[in-house]
């Protein structure tokens, strides 16, 4: 390996400041030093990690994909730091976890509660960027354990059962659907359409229920956060289906109402994702297990 530790925290300082002076102050070196390591480094790899533009220092192309694996390493590296000492002073594993998809953690104050009580030697981290890139953050390890919507299958990843749920249309209180037993496909062509994905989820409705029907809603509108699609229906501004079990909150306060989709419902599994990686009896295994018996 061409670079030491401190040239990868010198690229992941200077991509965040924008200067040297200013990654310096960061680092707690003078400027001049960090200049000298800087030119160390470019002297090691052969070639220009930025150029400078007036005070301002702007990555070349081969510099911007260094930087970007220092980003990633170095939060890494400080986790694993962090984790040890933890482990080392409270005799506990720590566990990052979070949810896909949803920002949906009503349950969490009473699961975090029965863990502590069977499983004390584990302390749970909430991950809240798992809900937007949920297996890129297991592959890249900043995240454990996922609970996920849907059947996903990915090379690397095991995807343990946790509990059944159903996919419900979610509507304003006073909407026409809301008084329906269930809906169509049809229901939904003259209706403005929110959804979190940009691209249709397999195993999701669009696969299942829209898309075989032929039709397309009225206006589909892509809103990245759930809790922000709720918050619209709420107010009146459109529809869109998704997890009953995530959806409990909002149904309990009457802020939404919830309509079967289909005849038959729509299912949907929840899974927890782990790298199959981790060995038999791990902490993010055990806790896998707990989330299956909790729910």
């Amino acid at each position: 390996m061409r670079l030491d530790i401190r040239h990868w925290e010198m690229l992941k300082a200077i991509n965040e400041s924008g200067t040297l002076r200013q990654a310096a102050h960061a680092l707690g070196i003078t400027q001049s030093a960090l200049s000298h390591r800087l030119a160390e480094a470019e002297r090691r790899l052969g070639g220009l990690l930025f150029e400078r533009e007036g005070r301002k220092l702007k990555e070349t192309s081969a510099g911007r994909a260094m930087t970007q694996t220092a980003n990633q390493i170095i939060p890494t590296i400080q986790r694993a730091e962090f984790d040890f000492q933890q482990m080392a002073d409270n005799e506990v594993t720590v566990v990052r976890f979070g949810v896909a998809a949803y920002s949906c953690y009503y349950w969490l104050p009473a699961f975090l509660k029965e863990m502590k009580k069977k499983e004390p030697g584990i302390q749970l981290e909430l991950v809240a960027s798992a809900t937007q890139n949920p297996l890129l953050n297991l592959q890249e390890g900043s995240v454990d354990v996922v609970l996920a919507p849907g059947h996903l299958i990915v090379p690397g990843i095991d995807s343990i059962p946790v509990f059944q749920d159903e996919l419900v249309l979610v509507t304003h209180l006073t909407h026409e659907l809301a008084t329906k037993a269930f809906i169509e496909a049809t229901d939904l062509e003259s209706e403005q359409y929110l959804t979190y994905s940009k691209s249709a989820q397999p195993g999701f409705e669009y696969e299942r229920f829209i898309r075989p029907s032929g039709i397309a809603p009225h206006l589909v509108t892509i809103v990245e956060v759930t809790d922000a699609i709720v918050e619209l229906i709420a107010a009146g501004f459109g529809v869109s289906i998704l997890s009953r079990w995530a959806m409990q909150s909002a149904i309990k306060n009457k802020n939404v109402s919830v309509t079967q989709v289909g005849k038959d419902s729509l299912d949907l599994g929840w899974s927890a994702l782990v790298r199959e990686s981790e060995p038999v009896g791990s902490a993010t295994r055990t806790l896998s297990k707990r989330l299956a018996e909790w729910f």
